[in-house]
């Protein structure tokens, strides 16, 4: 069974992340935060990494 990007979303546990996108050098994550109530998309680079969108979930 094939799964939507959506789903895995609204699948994940609180403190879980799934990776959604990227190279090797540079991906981006879906993370839900450890009390389970934000949902934050990171950026990961060789540099580090940034957090550019964080919203209630």
């Amino acid at each position: 069974m094939t799964t939507t990007l959506d789903q895995r979303i609204t699948g994940l546990e609180p403190g879980q992340e799934i990776r959604i996108s990227g190279t090797n050098d540079l991906w981006v994550t879906a993370e839900r935060s450890g009390n389970g109530m934000w949902l934050r998309f990171v950026r990961h680079t060789p540099n580090g990494f940034t957090v550019f969108k964080t919203t209630r979930f």
